[in-house]
């Protein structure tokens, strides 16, 4: 039970706020801190107290809606996710090495925000009562439930709490997962900058959710890729890589597959469309600050050597006069060993055909680590399908899929892994359909 006294003083700290006082500005928490102020005045005004109890209750819902436990959880994900100097300064240095100041600002900020969102209804009911407003008219007014430990919760949240404790472990939050976007979202999407995305990136909210367990066949491969990704997580040189072969064999799944293994290891994908490799040295400089570790993801690569994409990859995987971050690599993925197109009139006319070709065709050589995905034979696009079918608890006789298998190859390009999950949903679709009848 709060007394007048302490929550004017929780008013008079949360004023003072400064290494998070962003986080007053978060709807929920404004709200609130609105009510907290008209339920500690010495006279409670009836009518401003109950006008900011429904304020405070339709935040609270608001924050219901968008899948919040509530209050608490607002606030924290303000502290989490978005810019300040407090997190930029914690993801760029050593707790050691920051200054006993700005953690101590940040304790203190912590531990308002804490005392805060832990307000009861009651309490606040009360604190109103006290200063003389009339009780009769919060007769009907609602409470919020009090926040209780989601099972859905985010792990890396484990341990984060709002009170001055928790002050060291969101500073090893920061320094390992980044801040703002990159903190929040698994992947992001270049966009270029504007008004709406300052930093040019769009988060991904909902990433494919395939897993690397869940896939068959080429284990080399996906060995050799999660290994090369292990050593960027551990600060060590990793390669460029390319992926490239038959399309649908999994070549950019194998890429995002990365992200559910890795990604509280503090990995983050960033995809570049084709069309925007221009701008990867925007992407760099961006990421180079950060203290997480990087895929730059380019999906479907094919171009002519005349296009300034073309060069600007180019440049970025030789190694132009600025080097690439340490904390970065590139994986690409492309349907052609060769991904220079070849013009018919190129192979006629050019003096130095050999030369010509050779520089078209070395972007590929360019990457340190080169990942081949050949279509699977039949057996083999077979062996995906019982796989998938298991995983999914599909319990057909085999004697009758089997054959159906086979046909729906013949009208849907042949064999690849792509074109047995295709098969798969349509069985899933199927059987759901014929259950539900």
């Amino acid at each position: 039970m709060i007394d007048q006294p302490d929550a004017r003083a929780l008013c008079a700290r949360l004023q003072c706020m400064t290494a998070l006082r962003h986080v007053r500005q978060v709807p929920a928490v404004a709200a609130l801190e609105r009510l907290a102020q008209e339920a500690a005045r010495e006279r409670v005004d009836t009518e401003a107290f109950a006008q900011a109890y429904c304020a405070a209750y339709g935040a609270w819902m608001d924050c219901a809606a968008r899948g919040l436990s509530g209050f608490g959880q607002a606030a924290l994900e303000a502290v989490l996710f978005e810019e300040s100097a407090f997190a930029s300064l914690c993801a760029a240095r050593d707790e050691r090495e920051l200054p006993y100041s700005v953690l101590r600002a940040g304790a203190r900020d912590l531990a308002a925000l804490g005392e805060l969102t832990r307000l009861e209804p009651a309490d606040l009911l009360a604190l109103a009562a006290h200063g003389g407003a009339d009780q009769a008219a919060f007769e009907f007014l609602p409470a919020w439930e009090l926040e209780t430990p989601r099972p859905d919760a985010d792990p890396r949240l484990h341990g984060l709490e709002l009170s001055a404790q928790g002050v060291s472990a969101l500073a090893a939050f920061f320094r390992r997962h980044g801040t703002g976007l990159f903190a929040r979202y698994p992947g992001c999407t270049w966009v270029g900058e504007s008004e709406r995305y300052p930093l040019g990136l769009r988060g991904i909210d909902q990433p494919d959710p395939i897993r690397l367990e869940d896939m068959v066949l080429y284990e080399q491969q996906r060995g050799a890729l999660v290994e090369n990704t292990r050593l960027l997580l551990a600060g060590l040189p990793a390669a460029n890589v390319l992926l490239y072969g038959d399309k649908g064999t999994g070549k950019s799944a194998t890429v995002k597959a990365l992200l559910t293994t890795f990604f509280t290891q503090g990995l983050r994908i960033v995809e570049v469309p084709l069309a925007s490799l221009t701008h990867l040295p925007s992407v760099f400089a961006l990421l180079r600050r950060q203290p997480g570790k990087f895929i730059v993801f380019v999906d479907d690569l094919a171009f002519s050597d005349s296009c300034p994409e073309y060069t600007a990859l180019k440049t970025v995987l030789e190694g132009g006069l600025e080097a690439r971050p340490a904390n970065v690599v590139v994986y690409a993925t492309s349907n052609r060993r060769n991904i220079v197109r070849q013009r018919f009139s190129e192979r006629q006319d050019d003096v130095n055909e050999r030369d010509t070709l050779e520089e078209k065709f070395s972007l590929s050589d360019r990457f340190d680590i080169r990942l081949t995905f050949a279509a699977p034979s039949q057996d083999e696009y077979l062996q995906i399908v019982r796989a998938l079918m298991a995983a999914r608890g599909l319990c057909l006789p085999w004697d009758d899929v089997r054959p159906q298998a086979i046909a729906w190859t013949v009208s849907h390009n042949g064999c690849s892994p792509r074109v047995a999950r295709q098969f798969v949903d349509h069985l899933g679709a199927r059987a759901a359909s014929s259950a539900s009848q």
